[in-house]
């Protein structure tokens, strides 16, 4: 009985891989720091705006999505992002239980990777039209450095945050394509939203390319940490369909 449900098990995986289709896509492109509000500790810290320190800088994204013949799917993503940069402020400051000083220049480093893995389900795949909704599992790894002559002082912040995954692709008759991309959720600790709109060209069932605008908006206010940020994306995107 047991090679039996074994076997069907095996021929079910076999049906359901040999039938799937496999996208490759990748985001390249600029990104911007438009708000960024810190204080860590959230009781003792002082609350500072770290954007004006930060330089827009280049990144990309990679996303690997599975889908098999039953409609459903995976998406693996890997979404790294660093700024860094120098400023200036006029009070001063206490990051983490360390002072830094009014009036001299401070270095800054803001990381915000991000790690996620998505399940979904096709609700509609048609000619022109696909609409996916699943949920996704989001790994954050956030670190803050400020450096000040010979004082330097670092906060990490690593956590798994669940989100809902909304995906939705229209292609008219000329080939051209509009797409929306999403992940987000309220919650009582903070929030986060990543959506992107893009128009692209499908010029053929292995290829296409997008350009587009993303935003990342959110942040979490817990007792060690207080942090709201938004990042704008301005992206050009490739994507290989096997």
């Amino acid at each position: 009985m047991k090679k039996i449900l074994a076997f069907i098990l095996l021929s079910f995986l076999f049906n359901e891989v040999s039938l799937s289709s496999t996208s490759l896509n990748f985001e390249l492109g600029q990104a911007q720091n438009t708000f960024n509000q810190v204080r860590i500790d959230s009781e003792s810290g002082t609350k500072f705006n770290l954007v004006h320190a930060l330089e827009s800088t280049s990144y990309y994204r990679l996303n690997l999505i599975q889908t098999f013949k039953s409609g459903n799917g995976i998406r693996l993503l890997y979404a790294p992002l660093k700024f860094s940069g120098h400023k200036t402020f006029s009070h001063d400051i206490n990051f983490n239980g360390v002072n830094f000083s009014a009036g001299d220049k401070i270095q800054a480093q803001y990381q915000f990777n991000s790690y996620r893995g998505t399940y979904f389900k096709e609700l509609i795949s048609k000619r022109n039209l696909l609409l996916r909704l699943g949920g996704t599992l989001k790994v954050r790894d956030a670190f803050i450095e400020l450096k000040q002559e010979d004082r330097k002082k670092a906060k990490k912040n690593i956590g798994v945050v669940p989100l809902v995954y909304l995906y939705s692709k229209y292609k008219w008759d000329n080939n051209f394509l509009l797409t929306l991309d999403f992940d987000g959720l309220i919650a009582p600790q903070g929030r986060a939203f990543d959506v992107a709109l893009s128009l692209g060209y499908f010029f053929s069932p292995a290829f296409q390319f997008d350009l587009g605008f993303r935003m990342l908006e959110g942040g979490v206010d817990n007792e060690k940490v207080y942090n709201f940020s938004q990042v704008n994306y301005y992206f050009t995107a490739v994507q290989f369909n096997f």
